[in-house]
């Protein structure tokens, strides 16, 4: 297995692990989730619940089957395929000047931004490198070590909404719900 493909693995097995668990920590979690899925208005209101559901079912399911080396493939293809959906409904709402927030993580209440979209690509990046990279001998200690940079740039990812708000002037800074 090469540094890429382990790396990958960390990186996006985490975030969306962290992902799906924000979304279904509680009924009122999945609820905001939802609300700002018909927010996006990238599918009609009737379908909000069933597009969420299928989010968060996705999200849950890509960290599983990079458990297991047989089915790692499939999860990092799946993991591009569901950001290159993400990206194009949050490139919509970007276009179209429509008033929704990112519910990513379940918690911040932060405007969609251009920030989502290079968030999205570097990880389909990520993912797309653990796919073609070729396989290589790598030693425990360095594994060890790139396991350890890609929950480090997990956790960067998961706060990221925070990271650029540190960063607003106070006039512009969004609210945070559920701290």
């Amino acid at each position: 297995m090469s540094y890429a493909l382990i790396g990958a693995r960390v990186l996006i097995g985490l975030v969306f692990a962290v992902s799906a668990v924000t979304k279904l920590r509680g009924r009122a979690a999945f609820t905001a989730f939802r609300a700002s899925v018909a927010d996006m208005r990238v599918v009609p209101e009737p379908l909000a619940g069933p597009v969420a559901a299928t989010v968060v079912a996705t999200e849950a399911a890509i960290p599983a089957l990079l458990l297991a080396p047989a089915t790692t493939a499939a999860s990092l293809v799946l993991a591009v395929l569901l950001l290159a959906a993400f990206s194009a409904g949050i490139a919509r709402v970007l276009a179209t000047g429509t008033a929704a927030s990112c519910r990513c993580f379940g918690v911040s209440a932060a405007p969609f931004g251009r920030h989502h979209l290079h968030r999205n690509g570097a990880l389909a990046l990520t993912a797309a490198a653990g796919l073609a990279w070729p396989a290589s001998a790598t030693d425990p200690a360095g594994s060890a070590i790139v396991a350890g940079v890609a929950a480090v740039a997990a956790l960067t990812v998961v706060m990221l909404d925070d990271i650029v708000d540190l960063f607003r002037s106070p006039a512009v800074r969004t609210p945070r719900s559920g701290r």
